[in-house]
């Protein structure tokens, strides 16, 4: 389940979906359902994976049915206000977040091949095709937009950077070990976890390596940036433990929380100065930014998988579908 907070016609609802065929908008301040979506009427489809996207009065959002045979999957645009399908488009799944670069969408599947969309014409431009094969239906991860072109991690773990207009192959680089985590670009460089326990570095205009470090622990989920802070969450399988950890733009350590059990929510979530982290025993910790040092803790009922904000209300998905709201004393 995911939680993404969006502002259409004067009221604020969250959009969360759980991994089995639903979509809702809800009221932020009353936690009713304003409208929902059921995507089984339209064929062998029932599982999100990725983030909405809002575009204007609309959210995008792409479904699936993971591996499953003859399963299904859209794009589908729905209206803020009334959750009206304006459009929707069939594929073979849609397991990644939609993206844009001004008139055209870009998304992956998992048979691991990356389509460019036109929303004018809503018809795809042109597919980029790696076929890597996918026994164990490991879900790739979102493409991210930089200048003209589109860096997406192929299955068969190499990073490629791909024209926008074109789908043809700026560069490509297979790092030591394959990526563990998303991607995120800031300036000119690309930022992302690999399952050999490192952090990598890589100038965005050629892919070379510019700066790696080891975390100790394999970085998973998405990297965000705070300020000059890359913040990530590493997980110790053999412990069953998880590190929060902060890095300067050069990949210098500037400080680390250990947690037990391992961090389950899928990024670290700012929210008024703090870091907001939760596993699957329900604990919700606050860190405060400049340090890591602990602020507060709060538990629900659940697995923690997503945490979503809205000025003084923070809102906690749990994996078995119950969503909370918390409201702030401070302004």
């Amino acid at each position: 389940m995911s939680l993404l907070n969006a502002h259409g016609r004067g009221r604020s609802a969250l959009y969360r979906f759980l991994r089995r065929k639903k979509f809702y908008a809800i009221e932020t301040a009353t936690g009713q359902v304003r409208w929902s979506y059921d995507i089984k009427q339209d064929g062998k489809q029932l599982s999100f994976h990725g983030d909405p996207l809002v575009l204007g009065d609309l959210i995008l959002i792409g479904t699936d049915h993971s591996c499953e045979p003859g399963g299904i999957g859209h794009v589908y645009a729905f209206e803020h206000a009334t959750g009206k399908v304006r459009w929707k488009h069939r594929s073979t799944n849609v397991p990644t977040d939609i993206v844009q670069l001004r008139s055209k969408l870009y998304f992956g599947s998992i048979q691991d091949t990356w389509s460019s969309f036109d929303l004018q014409t809503q018809r795809v431009n042109w597919t980029f095709a790696l076929a890597t094969p996918n026994p164990d239906c490991h879900l790739p991860r979102p493409p991210v937009v930089y200048k003209e072109r589109i860096l997406i991690g192929g299955l068969d773990g190499i990073i490629y950077s791909v024209d926008s207009s074109s789908g043809r192959v700026a560069w490509k680089n297979k790092l030591p070990a394959a990526p563990s985590t998303a991607m995120v670009v800031r300036d000119k460089s690309i930022y992302l976890g690999t399952r050999d326990n490192k952090v990598y570095r890589l100038d965005a205009d050629s892919g070379r390596i510019l700066d790696q470090t080891p975390t100790d622990a394999k970085p998973f989920g998405r990297l965000v940036f705070n300020g000059d802070k890359l913040l990530m969450f590493v997980e110790d399988a053999s412990t069953k433990s998880g590190y929060l950890v902060a890095l300067d733009p050069n990949l210098k350590m500037k400080w680390k929380q250990k947690a037990a059990p391992e961090w389950a929510s899928e990024r670290p979530h700012l929210w008024k100065g703090n870091i907001i982290a939760g596993n699957c025993r329900g604990d919700v910790g606050a860190f405060r930014a400049p340090d890591g040092e602990p602020q507060w803790k709060l538990s629900v009922k659940g697995c923690v998988r997503s945490i979503g904000s809205s000025d003084n209300m923070l809102f906690v998905g749990a994996q078995e579908g119950t969503v909370y709201a918390f409201k702030s004393s401070s302004k």
